[in-house]
């Protein structure tokens, strides 16, 4: 994305493993045209293609400016003579200002660069990804623009897993993906796409793109695969800039499984959580307009509008529930678990008909249920009620009020009781349950 109110940067590089910088100027606006460095060095440019290069932006402003504070910023370190630095000489060229009238506050950003400390970049929390910057490198990627490494399977197996579908692996797709590799290795490698590795600021690498593949290779027994690193500075180190790029990668048809609708799901979670979520009090920011209207906009056209919408009620629902499962010690009951309960109702009362019902539908179809249940046969029935999600909990207040005015009147002619269970407690026994029956 183009600034206007810059003609050219300063840039550095720092290798993640060792340290080593290096420093540069850019003519253009546009900080992330695709340009990485002049310098024809060869440790520099194994670096890059390893993904070590952390790149940092130190100084913005006229052609002049920028090539003068390079000039700065070399001659403050020294870099010709320091083994530290990549770069061969102190800068200078044609057009330069005299460096001195640079001020040592004037590149304080530089300075502190070389000392360790890198800039920090002001960002609007809504502004999610890059949609633009994301497809560039994906683009480049596809253009043969990376070097692709074959990489031992031993040592990729050390490497972390992003996640950026609902479930991580779909086992099937990976089995079916092995059993190509199996049958017909040298025609499977033309078809495989290299595995995506981000290398982050403190040297971790994370697979973003082909966790499918690798885990096919493996059970496939493959001793290597091809591999890609990319820095994750080239990313911004925007995690869901890097997300992202594992989204509009697996369009690619190569052995690729498509993104499915619940993959949506995951992808709201995972914008809220690293952007919003340690900024949000009360949801606000989650429920509202400008947080639907961002996220309709940035997964379009990856998934439709409908798919947004209807995943996005669901993810809402799933953030609210995983904070109040941490922090509340909120549970929720399986319907294994329900129907386990309702069993053992039923064997110390036989006479009694149970049914399990969401708080959120009781008051609708609650008496109905129960009503039917009984039928003719009996005149006791036990309603057990519990909350899906924590949505129905908060709102439990006012259903619970117009379930007992409906309940009221079917008392006098019915033997019918009604349980809520604990969605706080420690215990999930019906047993606590049982003195119910009978009592109105």
């Amino acid at each position: 994305m183009k600034d206007k109110t810059f003609k050219a940067f300063v840039y550095g590089y720092r290798n993640v493993n060792n340290g080593k910088m290096y420093i540069g100027y850019r003519g253009t606006s546009n900080i992330n045209d695709g340009y990485v460095f002049s310098s024809e060095d060869k440790e520099l440019r194994e670096a890059w293609s390893l993904g070590h290069l952390h790149r940092s932006i130190l100084y913005r402003g006229s052609k002049p400016d920028a090539i003068t504070h390079e000039r700065k910023l070399l001659k403050h370190a020294d870099a010709r003579r320091t083994d530290n630095f990549y770069n061969k000489s102190n800068g200078g060229g044609e057009g330069i200002y005299d460096y001195r009238e640079i001020s040592d506050e004037m590149a304080k950003v530089g300075i502190d660069w070389i000392k360790g400390i890198d800039p920090v970049e002001e960002v609007d929390m809504y502004d999610f990804f890059d949609k633009e910057l994301v497809k560039g490198i994906l683009n480049k990627v596809k253009n043969g623009e990376y070097e692709t490494f074959e990489e031992p399977i031993e040592k990729v197996k050390g490497f972390d897993l992003n996640q950026v579908r609902l479930k991580l692996l779909n086992h099937n797709h990976v089995r079916q993906i092995s059993e190509k590799m199996k049958h017909d290795p040298k025609e499977a490698r033309k078809n495989v796409s290299p595995i995506i590795v981000c290398v982050s600021k403190d040297g971790t690498l994370l697979i973003i793109e082909g966790n499918h593949t690798f885990a096919a290779a493996k059970l496939a027994g493959w001793t290597s695969v091809p591999v890609i690193y990319i820095n994750s500075s080239e990313f911004l180190d925007n995690k869901s800039n890097i997300d992202h790029f594992g989204v509009i990668a697996n369009h690619n048809p190569k052995l690729k499984l498509q993104n499915s609708s619940k993959d949506c799901q995951r992808a709201i979670i995972n914008l809220y959580v690293d952007n919003l979520e340690k900024k949000d009090k009360n949801f606000e920011l989650l429920d509202g307009v400008k947080f639907k209207e961002t996220v309709e906009n940035k997964l379009y056209p990856e998934w439709t509008k409908s798919q947004i919408s209807g995943n996005l009620r669901s993810a809402r629902k799933m953030i609210k529930n995983n904070y109040a499962e941490a922090q509340m010690n909120f549970q929720t009951y399986s319907k294994t678990h329900l129907d386990r309960m309702a069993r053992k109702v039923e064997e110390v009362h036989p006479d009694v008909a149970v049914i399990n019902i969401s708080s959120g539908t009781v008051y609708n179809s609650g008496i109905g249920a129960i009503l039917n249940k009984m039928g003719k046969i009996t005149k006791k029935g036990l309603i057990i009620i519990h909350h899906n999600d924590i949505d129905e909990y908060n709102s439990w207040s006012k259903s619970l009020t117009k379930f007992k005015d409906t309940f009221l009147h079917i008392a006098d002619s019915t033997t019918i009781s009604y349980v809520i269970l604990d969605c706080f407690g420690s215990t999930k026994n019906i047993e606590d349950y049982t003195w119910i029956i009978g009592n109105k």
